[in-house]
C-alpha cells in the first residue's frame, strides 16, 4: 500500500519495522483499518456530494444573475415583504428593481411552485429561451404564463397551450403558455408555472419576493452599497448583497447541513481509534519478549515508540487509502441513481481526510507506545 511505503521512506528503521508488524498478521490489520475507512467514506462521499451541489449552484447563479445587487432576507431563504423593494425604487441612481414571488398552487393534479415576476425581470435575471423569447415576462398580462422546459415536456405544453392553476384559496387561473425557458443545471430562479407580478398579487394573500434583484447606476460599488443598505434600514428582515455574497449566503444552508453531518460521522471514526487502541495494546502484550529483544539489542525508548506510532500511522493510511476511493465512487453512484450528476471532487477536503487519518493514527498510538517504552527489558525478555 501507498501509505506504508510512505512511512518506510519517511522514517527509516522504525518504519520498516512498523510495515513489518502491521503486515505480520494482516486479518487483524485489515478488521481494524476497516472500522476508520467505513466512516471515512462516508465522510468522502457527503463531501463530494455537497461539493456537486455547490459547484452547480454557483453555475446556476453565475449563468442567470446579471444584476449588481440582490435583495434577500437576513436568513437569507426566508420571503420578505414588497415594501423592503419599492423602498429601495426610490433610491437615486437605482435603474432596475426587480422581484420574483413565490407561492404554491395545484396543476395537472399535482401540487406546484408558482412564481410572480414584472415585466422588467430579464433585465436582471437571464435564462435560455426554448420558445419565446426575453421580452416574454413583458407580454404575461392577465393570462399569460411561462414554464420550464421540463415541466413543458412532462405535461406536453407548447407555446398556446392552456393550462388551468389552482391557488391556495381554491380559485383557479385559467392561463395560457406565452413562452418556455430552459433553467441552468444547477436550479431555477423560477417556479414550474410563472405568472405576471399584477396577476400574482391579486391570487394571493400578502404577496412576497423570495428575492427582488437590482441595477444601480455605476454598478457595484462602496457608495452603491451604502445607499441601498442604509434605504433598508426601516427593514430589519431584509438586507442587500452583490453576487459573491449572495452565492456565500445561499450556500451556508448547505455549509450548515454539511457540517452537522461531518459532526454525526465523527463520531464512526472516533469508534475506530478505539478499535486502533486496542488493536496495538494487544500487538504489545504478545510481542512482548520481542520488543524486550529489540530494547537489548540497542532500541531506545523513543525509537521503539516511533515504532509503535508507525505502525498505527500505517494502519490509519491503509484505511484512508481504501475509503478516499471508496467514497469517490459512491458519490458518483448516487448522482447516477437520483438522477442529478453533480459530481466535484473537492480536493482540499480529500488532503486534510488523508492529514487527519494521520492524527487519528498517532492519538491511538500514544497509550500503547508508552506501554511499550515502559517495559522493563530484562522482564520482557523472561516474558512467555
Amino acid at each position: 500500500a501507498l501509505g506504508p511505503e510512505i512511512v518506510i521512506m519517511t522514517f527509516g528503521a522504525a518504519g520498516s519495522l512498523a510495515r513489518g508488524n502491521a503486515i505480520r498478521n494482516p486479518q487483524r490489520t485489515a478488521s481494524t483499518a476497516s472500522a476508520l475507512m467505513i466512516g471515512l467514506a462516508l465522510v468522502t462521499l457527503v463531501s463530494v456530494l455537497a461539493a456537486g451541489l455547490k459547484t452547480r449552484f454557483e453555475g446556476a447563479v453565475n449563468a442567470v444573475f446579471s444584476a449588481d445587487y440582490a435583495l434577500t432576507a437576513t436568513d437569507n431563504f426566508s420571503p420578505i415583504s414588497t415594501a423592503s423593494a419599492e423602498a429601495l425604487r426610490k433610491v437615486p441612481g437605482v435603474q432596475v428593481v426587480s422581484g420574483v414571488r413565490a407561492g404554491q398552487g395545484r396543476a395537472f393534479g399535482k401540487r406546484i411552485g408558482v412564481t410572480g415576476v414584472a415585466g422588467d425581470i430579464s433585465k436582471v435575471i437571464t435564462v435560455d429561451w426554448t420558445a419565446g423569447s426575453p421580452a416574454v415576462p413583458g407580454q404575461l398580462g392577465e393570462s399569460g404564463t411561462f414554464v420550464s422546459k421540463d415541466y413543458a415536456k412532462s405535461h406536453h405544453l407548447q407555446v398556446g397551450s392552456p393550462i388551468s392553476v389552482q391557488t391556495p384559496s381554491g380559485t383557479t387561473m385559467q392561463l395560457h403558455v406565452r413562452g418556455i425557458f430552459d433553467p441552468p443545471k444547477g436550479g431555477s430562479p423560477y417556479g414550474d408555472v410563472t405568472i405576471s407580478a399584477n396577476r400574482f398579487d391579486a391570487e394571493y394573500q400578502n404577496p412576497q419576493n423570495v428575492y427582488t434583484f437590482v441595477d444601480v447606476t455605476g454598478g457595484v460599488t462602496a457608495a452603491n452599497t451604502e445607499k441601498l443598505t442604509n434605504a433598508l434600514k426601516p427593514y430589519p428582515d431584509a438586507k442587500i448583497a452583490t453576487e459573491s455574497q449572495f452565492k456565500h449566503d445561499q450556500e451556508q444552508g448547505i455549509d450548515m447541513l454539511l457540517n452537522l453531518l461531518y459532526v454525526l460521522l465523527s463520531l464512526s471514526i472516533v469508534i475506530s481509534l478505539f478499535g486502533i487502541v486496542n488493536t496495538l495494546v494487544l500487538t504489545v502484550f504478545e510481542r512482548t519478549r520481542e520488543l524486550g529483544m529489540l530494547r537489548a539489542v540497542g532500541m531506545t525508548r523513543r525509537q521503539l515508540r516511533r515504532m509503535i506510532r508507525h505502525e498505527s500511522i500505517v494502519t490509519a493510511l491503509i484505511g484512508a487509502s481504501l475509503a478516499i476511493p471508496l467514497g469517490i465512487v459512491l458519490a458518483l453512484m448516487v448522482g447516477k441513481a437520483i438522477e442529478y450528476p453533480a459530481f466535484t471532487i473537492p480536493w482540499s477536503r480529500i488532503v486534510v481526510f488523508v492529514v487527519a487519518a494521520v492524527i487519528a493514527g498517532i492519538l491511538a498510538a500514544i497509550f500503547p507506545a508508552r506501554r511499550a517504552a515502559r517495559l522493563n527489558v530484562l522482564e520482557a525478555l523472561q516474558y512467555e
